[in-house]
Order: structure tokens, then sequence, then C-alpha cells
């Protein structure tokens, strides 16, 4: 064989072996599993229902699910849901994660919810609202903070939330 045939052969063999290299990367049983992303969709304001004890109505939980809360009571079925407890609506105070909500938790005529102890009147916000609150999470209220690291999320990230209620409008 000529040295120009061999050179040919072995730019067609690398060739060969880069597309199927290619082709296997791409190949949906080699990508690694995506995670789904969750459609958080409402928003709610939680105000305690009652007198509570020293500045207590000073935190206000905002809880976001993906269905509404008088769907969720409806459908006697349980959901996932983020609580994040912000100070004044103007900022974020706390994440306190996924909460798991019962259907016999929620009340959608008087607009009750039950979470941990307390009661709460709910009020669904809108996705503005939602959205300046999550690209704004140190607020406009000067206060003494002790970390910023209760204003991190996790998982779901502020990201993922934003990007959620943007969709929304």
């Amino acid at each position: 064989m000529s040295s120009l045939f061999r050179q040919t052969l072995s730019r067609v063999d690398f060739l060969v072996l880069v597309v199927v290299a290619l082709g296997l990367l791409n190949h949906p049983d080699t990508q690694a599993a995506q995670p789904e992303t969750v459609a958080y969709k409402h928003a709610y304001y939680l105000f305690l229902d009652g007198a509570g004890t020293g500045c207590q109505s000073c935190y206000v939980p905002l809880l976001i699910t993906q269905n509404s809360l008088e769907k969720i009571g409806a459908a006697g079925k349980g959901e996932e849901g983020v609580l994040i407890i912000t100070y004044e609506r103007d900022s974020i105070w706390q994440n306190k994660g996924t909460v798991h909500l019962h259907a016999e938790q929620i009340e959608a005529v008087p607009r009750i919810v039950r979470l941990n102890v307390n009661r709460y009147r709910y009020q669904e916000i809108s996705a503005a609202e939602t959205i300046k609150l999550l690209e704004n999470p140190g607020g406009t209220i000067p206060i003494s903070r002790t970390s910023v690291q209760g204003m991190d999320l996790g998982k779901p990230t502020l990201e993922e939330l934003i990007s959620a209620f943007k969709s929304l409008q």
C-alpha cells in the first residue's frame, strides 16, 4: 500500500471513531439524568390568624406551591411547597425549605392554612411581586442580620424559582 492510502485510511478511521464517540455521548442511555424542574405557579403570604407574641407578625411566611391551595385541598392529596420566612414582606429572612402540605391543613372558604402549630390566613400574590422579592432577597428595610445564610434556598434555588415565576408573565 502506498503511504498516501494509509494516511487517508487512518484519517477516515479517525473520523469514524469521532462520529461514533459523539453518537455514544449523545445517546439517551449515556446522558446523565437531568433533574426535573418543578413548575411553581402560586405564591402566598401567610398572615398569623390571631395575636402572636412579640414581633412574630413581622416575620411573614411566603408559601410557594405548584398548584393553588384550593386545588390541593380539594384534591385530597398532599403536595410539596417551599416555605420562606420574610421580614415584613420586604426581604427573605430564612429559608425553611420544602414542606409537605396535606389537604386537611387547608380550609379554602375561610382561606386558612395550618402549618406546624399555627393557623394562617393566606393571600395569593402576583408573579411580579414574587419575582421582586426573590430577585432582591436583601430587601429595602435596613435591618441587622446575624448572617446572610438564611437567604440561601438550596433546592429549589432562587434562580429556579425566579425562572418559574417569570414564565407565568
